[in-house]
């Protein structure tokens, strides 16, 4: 069940709730699950408290979906009827979950928190919501009068949005008119410089265009550190030889694209090719090249102004990473017994023991072993991650030296991998400890509010990766309902909507080419991302077309780069390129307002304006012609349109 403990303003997102979720004990742990965390277990652990199962946590105002985790299992609330099937296509969720309508009853509601008034750019936002249905009209009355437009709804409320020249202060009151009555709500005052210290970011993100590498799999500098010793489990998961000095020697190519910030994924010790399973944390893997190849590589980074942010892997550890090992060995006396989620000694049976240190080939053996049952939490149930126990500070402390120990030595930020696993409390505690100029992005596949402005700058934006999917590729919403999608993101996250990561594939997902088969679509998608609000990324050989959808799901986004010229797409380059310096140049695609102009069927028109620039976008992501009336000042930078003609499943950016 779920229980309501009363609301308060919070300086961030608004109106929330203290929410208490409980479930009758059975078994040996619990976790609560819902959108607010990707149905993830980790960072809502629960305790017990009268024979239940019980955790309090904060949440906005809204419809939120929910359920639990009772040793790994998930598991509805019997005690609340409400259910439905809860879908998300960008991490393949489809289940039965429970409902949780977390409403205080005001019909109207507005408080100076971050996402209801801030100043961003040369602009201020104000927002406003209503009960959908009640407001028929509602003004911002300030130094003059502003009509406010209708943004977004969603399942509960409806918001409402002026955008005024940019204030440091403001006073203000809102006119609202419903069907019987016309009504005056409020009376604020907001000193904007006040929020400086609540959104406080690198200023240096918004010049810049992501690139991702899986270093194993984009270039092999030096073959003489190709792994050894390493699980291979066929011909498709296994090893390329792909390293740090690869990287290097493809800099002038990365340069030549555009892009000016790499993300790598993990670069530590480990037994994989991913990395996902860390050994070593202090120590760059020697099949990368080692502590020297990074060294080199942040020299080689530093000349060319290119920053790097490395990935993180704090929801859990290998199996083989020295503490695990010595729990292994000293069981119930080894001091690292706390630092993982232990559910019984010994860890592993005799037998699990045996068959781990056996000469079968690793195929074999980590299939059997994945048979076999183990005492400890690991990360969805793979037997060689085990779960770090987060409550301890020990392992807090343990992350935050790790993630200094790299700053320090020249990374300029961190992707925190499984972020929406780990307690969001550890995030806050981690990131008042971290420069104000490292870029910190949490893996939230989900409703990200939880997880902004005093944990991580912004997340890797799954919410706007479903709206692409949905659009693009499925097809399956409107561009009305599209841009809905985005109001929607915009009021939830106000101004952390521009230092969002946003993407249109990366290593967990397939790749968006392959998704959509036509590289016209493609092209459509890669404007809209370019162009649109937040930080944009490449995931390495996208700019190429590199697809290969004939291997299992997540392996499809993990193929090696093609060097081989003749094999590149050199249109989709060309056009990936231009797109790079179009948004390098611009800031009004950098740090802009979004103005929609027309969302209609399968047209998206749309601007990005800030002081005098202004930059017109329009994708027709039909089969028929779509007509469009350009101003007579426009001039085209990228595309094409033809007359009043958009071709379909075309796309122009012109400037104004």
């Amino acid at each position: 069940m779920y229980k309501i403990f009363g609301f308060k303003n919070d300086e961030h997102l608004g109106k929330v709730a203290e929410v208490e979720f409980s479930i009758p004990k059975r078994g040996r742990y619990a976790y609560l699950l819902g959108n607010f965390n990707a149905f993830n277990e980790g960072s809502f652990r629960m305790r017990e408290k009268d024979e239940r199962w019980s955790i309090k946590i904060e949440l906005p105002e809204g419809v939120w979906y929910y359920a639990f985790s009772i040793d790994g299992n998930l598991t509805l609330d019997f005690e609340n009827n409400e259910k439905t099937v809860y879908r998300r296509l960008s991490y393949k969720f489809k289940q039965t979950v429970n409902v949780a309508k977390i409403f205080s009853g005001e019909k109207f509601y507005h408080y100076p928190s971050l996402i209801y008034a801030y100043s961003f750019g040369d602009v201020t936002y104000i927002r406003f919501r209503a009960i959908k249905g009640t407001a028929k009209r509602v003004f911002l009355i300030s130094d003059q009068k502003y009509e406010m437009r209708r943004k977004a709804r969603d399942e509960l409320f409806e918001y409402f949005e002026a955008v005024l020249p940019k204030k440091e202060e403001l006073e203000y009151y809102f006119e609202v008119h419903t069907i019987d009555d016309i009504i005056d709500y409020g009376d604020f005052k907001v000193d904007f410089s006040k929020q400086k210290d609540m959104f406080n970011v690198p200023h240096w993100i918004f010049k810049r265009i992501f690139y991702q590498i899986m270093p194993d799999r984009f270039a092999n500098g030096n073959p003489n550190n190709d792994p050894r010793n390493c699980i291979e489990l066929n011909n498709i998961v296994t090893h390329h030889g792909g390293d740090l000095e690869g990287i290097m020697d493809r800099l002038n190519y990365i340069e030549e694209l555009g892009a000016n910030a790499l993300y790598l994924t993990p670069i530590f010790e480990s037994m994989t090719y991913h990395g996902y399973d860390v050994i070593d944390y202090f120590h760059v893997a020697k099949k990368f090249g080692g502590d020297k190849a990074f060294e080199q590589l942040v020299d080689e980074l530093k000349k060319r102004d290119i920053k790097l942010i490395l990935d993180g892997v704090f929801h859990h550890t290998s199996f083989f990473h020295p503490y695990f090992q010595d729990i292994l060995e000293k069981g119930k006396e080894s001091k690292y017994r706390n630092f993982y989620r232990i559910l019984s000694f010994p860890v592993v049976s005799k037998k699990f023991s045996k068959l781990l240190h056996s000469n079968e080939p690793w195929i074999e053996k980590y299939q059997k072993l994945k048979k076999l049952k183990w005492n400890y939490e690991s990360f969805f149930s793979v037997w060689l991650m085990p779960r770090l126990n987060h409550e301890n500070p020990e392992v807090r402390e343990f992350i935050r030296t790790v993630m200094k120990y790299w700053l320090e030595r020249g990374a300029d930020g961190w992707r925190l991998d499984v972020a929406h696993g780990v307690p969001p409390d550890l995030w806050q505690e981690v990131k008042k400890d971290i420069p104000d100029d490292a870029y910190l992005i949490g893996e939230v596949m989900d409703d990200a509010r939880l997880w902004l402005f005093d944990k991580f700058h912004g997340t890797m934006n799954y919410p706007l990766y479903e709206a692409l999917l949905r659009f693009f590729v499925y097809e399956e919403i409107t561009a009305e309902e599209f841009l809905n999608w985005l109001e929607l993101l915009s009021a939830y996250y106000g101004p952390a909507e521009y230092t969002m990561y946003n993407f249109l594939d990366n290593h967990d997902v397939e790749r968006f080419l392959g998704l959509v088969g036509d590289k016209r679509k493609y092209l459509c998608a890669l404007t809209f991302l370019i162009t649109y609000k937040g930080i944009p990324a490449i995931y390495y050989g996208d700019e190429i077309g590199l697809e290969d959808m004939d291997i299992p799901s997540m392996e499809s986004s993990r193929v090696p780069m093609e060097w081989n010229e003749r094999k590149w797409d050199e249109e989709i380059f060309k056009a990936t390129k231009e797109l790079v310096r179009l948004r390098k140049k611009s800031k009004a695609l950098q740090r802009g307002t979004f103005v929609p102009i027309l969302f209609k069927n399968k047209l998206l028109v749309y601007e990005r304006v800030v002081k005098n620039e202004r930059i017109l976008i329009g994708i027709n992501y039909s089969e028929k012609e779509a007509k469009i009336k350009l101003p007579e000042k426009a001039e085209i930078l990228m595309g094409q349109i033809y007359g009043e003609r958009l071709l379909p499943f075309s796309f122009f950016i012109s400037s104004l």
